[in-house]
């Protein structure tokens, strides 16, 4: 295997890790909390990253585009998608999974051409690294990894308790 490619799936395979951990002991409180009314919640990220992470897994396996535009079809998939966490979680776990599987069946060439019809109705103008496709999801999870575990410490520090996630580093200032 090419060794670009194998760091590319270990980079999903660890943040997929990261992120099935840091919400393995979260609380339906905690999930479903919002910092403010208008705010997204863990479980509206959550469901937003399993429709993501499907539409990743169709461009990978079978080389569709990448939805940029909100027409019918998407539309209908988006209000077909639950709005239950649980359910949200483990269909993500699934094709996040399934997204790692076929990512290290492919090639480099191949994992070019996927990319280039995944992102192919893109704005112009717009950066398409020609692998994108086998990071993006990863990249993608992360930021949104770092929203959730704002959420999390932010939740509990709201009641008084320690935060969840907190830095032990000597670059941050205690």
């Amino acid at each position: 295997m090419d060794l670009a490619l194998q760091l590319v799936i270990e980079m999903n395979q660890w943040i997929w890790s990261r992120f099935k951990d840091d919400l393995k002991d979260a609380t339906p409180e905690e999930i479903d909390w919002r910092p403010l009314p208008q705010a997204n919640n863990i479980s509206v990220i959550v469901r937003h990253l399993r429709i993501e992470a499907a539409w990743q897994l169709a461009s990978l396996e079978h080389g569709e585009p990448m939805p940029v535009q909100l027409t019918d079809h998407v539309r209908q998939q988006l209000d077909l998608a639950p709005t239950n966490f649980q359910r949200n979680f483990e269909e993500l776990e699934e094709s996040y999974t399934r997204f790692i599987a076929v990512l290290s069946g492919t090639t480099a060439v191949a994992l070019e051409r996927r990319t280039t019809a995944a992102y192919q109705n893109l704005p112009s103008g717009v950066s398409r690294p020609i692998h994108l496709l086998g990071f993006h999801q990863a990249t993608h999870l992360a930021t949104h990894l770092g929203q959730i575990r704002s959420m999390l410490n932010l939740y509990r520090k709201t009641r008084g308790e320690t935060a969840r996630f907190s830095p032990e580093n000597l670059s941050f200032p205690l």
